[in-house]
């Protein structure tokens, strides 16, 4: 090994310009803005003060470069954590302002607005489907409670209104009537000898005739018009502004119809009758006293020979 290739320490080596010396120990020290001063001689003092400068800038632009990124990454993490308080209060409209550099900030913020969009998106389909399971759950309660409001005032057997509903319904056509000046009327009819039907035929072929003489009877009935089981094989019809004469004229019809019902039972045949009483209710009257005087009228009705229908006028004032 020469002499000139063994290894040596800067202490060692040779002296270095003193005005190099102390430009390094400035840039040592952070001072990147120190340069040399060049003589553009191109002599070995001009080439060291050229290759300094040269790495002096590219120091001082890499490490500014670096302070404006961490200056712009620290106000990047400052509007990324406002923006996610933003978003855990539920504001999604929130959005990282971009400048587009393509740089590491740039795409923090690229994929920072891009997660809040899709959490929008999944909030927004979330809140969809809740609205449309509360609807969907709200038309089912809705359903469900007529359904149920249905059972509570329809009669099992025969599917008219039961005799709770039908008394109700009455009730409030007797208030009705005491503030407006319309005429009421009430039909009450019960099926002629229904308990030699249940004996001869069975309670089977009873229960078919009062679901034959109900449905028969409905049909009859003008849209106002509204009937109910009142017990046993009694019904009562009620009619909303309606007179006298026009509460027999439908009852006439219902009669009429349910004269031409029959029911069978091996080779016996029976005929479905009904017998009626139809009263026209006084005003101030209680619904009490004209159901007993239209239940009157109707057995009044089964006296006479069934199969038949009697009035009774308003009682005097």
């Amino acid at each position: 090994m020469g002499q000139d290739d063994r290894p040596w320490s800067i202490g060692e080596g040779p002296d270095l310009p003193s005005q190099l010396m102390e430009a390094l120990q400035l840039l040592c020290q952070g001072n990147f803005s120190y340069r040399l001063p060049r003589t553009l001689s191109r002599d070995n003092d001009d080439t060291v003060a050229f290759y300094f400068n040269a790495i002096a800038e590219e120091l001082e632009r890499l490490i500014k470069q670096a302070r404006d990124n961490e200056t712009r990454m620290s106000a990047l993490m400052d509007r990324v954590s406002e923006a996610l308080v933003s978003v855990a209060s539920g504001d999604f409209s929130i959005q990282i302002e971009r400048d587009f550099r393509g740089d590491p900030a740039d795409v923090l913020a690229f994929l920072v607005n891009n997660t809040i969009a899709e959490l929008a998106q999944l909030v927004a389909d979330s809140d969809r489907r809740v609205a449309d399971d509360r609807q969907r759950l709200e038309e089912l309660v809705d359903a469900r409670t007529q359904e149920l409001q249905v059972l509570a005032s329809t009669d099992e057997l025969t599917g008219v209104l039961n005799r709770r509903r039908i008394l109700a319904v009455a009730a409030d056509e007797c208030q009705r009537m005491a503030r407006y000046p319309e005429s009421l009327c009430f039909a009450m009819f019960d099926i002629d000898h229904f308990k030699l039907i249940n004996d001869l035929f069975g309670h089977s072929a009873g229960d078919q005739a009062l679901r034959l003489v109900a449905v028969t009877a409905r049909s009859q009935l003008r849209l106002q018009d509204r009937m109910g089981r009142y017990g046993g094989e009694e019904f009562l019809i009620v009619f909303p502004e309606t007179s006298l004469e026009g509460a027999v004229r439908v009852t006439e019809r219902v009669r009429a119809a349910i004269e031409t019902l029959e029911i069978y039972e091996g080779s016996i045949r029976a005929t479905l009758t009904i017998s009626a009483g139809v009263a026209e209710v006084a005003r101030g009257e209680t619904l009490d006293n004209v159901l007993r005087r239209v239940d009157s009228a109707m057995y009044l009705a089964k006296s006479a020979g069934r199969n038949q229908i009697v009035q009774v006028e308003r009682p005097a004032p």
